[in-house]
């Protein structure tokens, strides 16, 4: 018990605090506050956010071995989770690419990137990065795919993390030294750019409706607990262990992306289900991430 309220205190002073500072700031009225977050969460996506995984790329040390379980672990999880968003629909007698973004695509930035940091250091942020543009490109290759019956390179294109990873992996490949100032501002980054993740997520949350709970609570479960127990049998299962496949494990088990939601309201899904699902999954996680760490330990 003392290690999980350990995990709980760590989690809320350094993790949801800014879930909560970003939730407040959404509730602010004045005009220059949407303009102004609109140039953080751009800045952090088209910058911040790609920089931060090249220069992650660029100062790994991982292990090859671990980095393909990790790969192989996001995307067996994003299609087990896809195969039952289907059972799903036809339980509940829904379309299937109305409802199947939510439940197959987890955060994988904004929150798990930061939780694996804090708790399994440089190691956690690596292979949390590597999870994430699995499942990123999974999102922006299938998932528009699904969802829209046609595939939108362009949306791949404009995947800026995609490109960033890549160069800072080649970089680390070529073995080019990293300057000393990339350093200083890779401290900085985690600084800011950590912190300011997790903040768009609470910001975000104002603007999710909170209709269709009644699928929603079903959807969360597939969505959270689905992943977290698909990736622990394949951890079982390749006899994986150590940082990797913590951040594997805890990876699989975040609630629905952001993403979900746009992409839904883009490309009319059911946009409403999507929202439902980010607003229970993330405060759901106030408790379910604090377990799966305790776990974990």
């Amino acid at each position: 018990m003392g290690t999980l309220l350990e995990v709980v205190l760590k989690l809320v002073s350094k993790v949801f605090v800014f879930a909560f500072i970003g939730y407040l700031i959404g509730k602010i009225r004045a005009r220059f506050v949407k303009p102004l977050v609109a140039v953080v969460i751009d800045g952090s996506l088209y910058l911040l956010i790609p920089f931060f995984f090249f220069l992650s790329m660029w100062e790994s040390s991982a292990d090859l071995l671990v980095t393909e379980k990790v790969a192989l672990i996001a995307a067996a999880v994003v299609i087990a989770c896809g195969i039952m968003a289907y059972l799903f629909s036809i339980l509940y007698g829904v379309e299937f690419r109305q409802i199947c973004l939510p439940i197959m695509f987890m955060n994988a930035i904004y929150l798990p990137v930061p939780i694996n940091t804090l708790f399994f250091g440089r190691e956690g942020m690596t292979y949390s990065v590597i999870y994430s543009l699995i499942a990123g490109i999974l999102h922006f290759t299938l998932g528009i795919y699904l969802v829209s019956r046609k595939e939108h390179f362009l949306e791949i294109i404009k995947m800026p993390m995609i490109y960033a990873a890549l160069a800072g992996i080649v970089l680390n490949q070529a073995r080019v030294g990293i300057p000393q100032v990339f350093l200083h501002v890779s401290l900085g980054l985690k600084v800011v750019a950590l912190p300011a993740m997790v903040a768009v997520v609470g910001y975000q949350l104002n603007f999710i409706g909170r209709r269709h709970f009644k699928l929603v609570n079903v959807g969360v479960l597939l969505r959270v607990g689905g992943g977290f127990l698909v990736a622990l049998i394949l951890v079982r299962l390749l006899g994986f262990s150590g940082p990797g496949a913590s951040v594997a494990l805890v990876s699989s088990a975040m609630p629905s992306a952001v993403l979900t939601y746009i992409f839904a309201k883009k490309y009319k899904a059911d946009a409403d289900f999507a929202a439902g699902m980010i607003l229970v999954g993330t405060l759901l996680s106030i408790v379910t991430i604090p377990l799966i760490i305790s776990f974990l330990r």
